[in-house]
């Protein structure tokens, strides 16, 4: 059968360069399962920006991996799923797939990982309102990481202010919806006047800044927006946001670093820095790896109550749907580029 792959062929820092990153590659290839193997079709995959780490680390000439709802075209004897069933996994930039679910140790990558065993997906848990793409958002690796952190790490109570950096995406959307219900006043930080817009619809005060601009003239809207401090902080920029935010910490204020845009496309590595200024408020850091929470009765809860949220219209998601397996470059690129704020909330393709 004719399989199609988009494979890394060079390493670069910074804002993707998708032209010269990845080449698409197509192979005639003679399926032979081994016994716990199986054969899967890609249906929908995951783009994030997480994915340039991923890439700088993955081996020139490998298959460039992400996150995937695939279904099983065949399956061996001993396979864990059978012919039909769709699943949510760690597959990749490709049409089709060879391999058994299990976890799989990431050891090429700065610091060493586990991918997560595929899961099924039932589609009785799915509809309309929340069809089996989501598996890839809401009610996937972005919905466990912001409804995790509320309710594995950080407490918000009426009466905080939360900032969120990045506030329009699929994890920073959710949580900062989710801390809105908590009785939190919900600042969010965007680049755009449209996803500002889109912000103030969920109730997240928006903060509009770009990447790039002066960081005093960045801390002078934070001050001002939180004269205050913060109580809860959401961070998924580093850089001079978060430089600015450490300096307004209220006393037991808690911090999730989820990502570091400033450090993973923006190249800013300075630091480790402003550690006095968590010194006397007591604050407390954690890193958000949303991975270790990926268990079964952490997903039946994600399902029950931000899935009840969503079909009762308390809360709202968006998804940016892209189309067909050649658009899968093009639509990572504009995670970053400046046609970026057409996107809302989670960006997948449909394979």
């Amino acid at each position: 059968m004719q399989i199609a792959k988009w494979v890394v062929q060079e390493h670069l820092e910074g804002v993707p360069d998708v032209d010269r990153m990845y080449r698409k590659v197509v192979e005639d290839v003679e399926v032979d399962l081994a016994d716990d193997e199986m054969l899967f079709r890609t249906r929908y995959l995951s783009l994030d920006p997480y994915l340039q780490g991923i890439t700088l680390d993955t081996p020139l000439g490998d298959l460039m991996g992400g996150d995937a709802v695939m279904e099983v075209l065949a399956a061996g004897p001993r396979a864990r799923f059978a012919v039909g069933d769709l699943v949510q996994g760690y597959g990749g930039w490709c049409t089709h797939l060879v391999a058994n679910g299990d976890e799989r140790l990431w050891q090429t990558g700065t610091f060493p990982m586990i991918f997560p065993e595929f899961r099924r997906l039932d589609p009785a848990h799915y509809d309309d309102t929340l069809p089996i793409s989501t598996a890839l958002g809401i009610l996937g690796g972005p919905g466990m990481t912001a409804w995790g952190t509320l309710t594995k790490f950080m407490t918000v109570r009426p009466g905080h202010t939360v900032l969120v950096s990045g506030a329009s995406g699929a994890v920073g959307s959710l949580f900062g919806q989710l801390a809105g219900r908590a009785g939190a006043r919900v600042i969010g930080t965007t680049s755009s006047e449209q996803k500002a817009d889109y912000l103030a619809d969920l109730g997240i005060e928006p903060l509009l800044y770009r990447h790039g601009d002066d960081p005093d003239e960045v801390g002078d809207l934070l001050h001002k927006a939180a004269p205050d401090g913060i109580d809860r902080y959401l961070d998924n920029l580093g850089g001079a946001i978060t430089d600015a935010a450490f300096t307004m910490l209220n006393v037991d204020s808690q911090v999730a670093v989820c990502w570091q845009w400033a450090t993973q496309v923006g190249n800013d590595h300075t630091g480790p820095r402003l550690l006095p200024y968590i010194l006397f408020p007591r604050t407390t850091i954690r890193g958000i790896f949303a991975p270790e929470w990926f268990t079964e009765p952490n997903w039946a809860a994600l399902r029950a109550e931000v899935g009840g949220l969503v079909r009762r219209g308390e809360i709202y998601h968006r998804q940016t749907v892209h189309h067909g397996f050649d658009a899968i470059p093009a639509a990572y690129r504009s995670l970053y580029s400046s046609d970026r704020s057409r996107n809302r909330g989670k960006v997948v393709v449909e394979l």
